[in-house]
């Protein structure tokens, strides 16, 4: 698979970074330690990736921030956080977009190298 150094969209990768840095931030208000840790973490990878990616993109990051994101969606199920409610609704709601958008750059990409490789006679 041939790697592409132009973001599908850079808007939603600036998107991702964004919502990434905001994860990250959140880990200052949540009492829950395991919601705490998890976000911070999390929330730097998928900034890191995005920046990654907006510099010169790869689709390894994205398919990072996917994982990243479902991680972020069942954590607060798996890491035993789900009942303090402001953690476990942000993890899942970020979760749930930063994933979203992975897959539409993934989707994204793939169209586009394939339409490139179909002008280029195949190659």
């Amino acid at each position: 698979m041939k790697m592409t150094s132009e973001v599908p969209s850079k808007g939603l990768e600036w998107t991702n970074l964004v919502l990434g840095a905001c994860l990250a931030c959140a880990a200052f208000a949540f009492a829950e330690l395991p919601a705490a840790w998890n976000a911070g973490i999390v929330g730097v990878l998928i900034a890191c990736c995005s920046a990654v990616a907006l510099y010169r993109y790869g689709a390894w990051a994205e398919w990072t921030n996917l994982t990243l994101g479902c991680w972020a969606v069942f954590a607060p199920f798996l890491l035993g956080f789900g009942s303090a409610q402001a953690a476990m609704w942000t993890h899942v709601l970020v979760g749930l977009c930063v994933a979203t958008i992975a897959i539409i750059q993934l989707s994204s990409g793939s169209k586009a190298q394939m339409a490139s490789s179909t002008k280029s006679g195949g190659r």
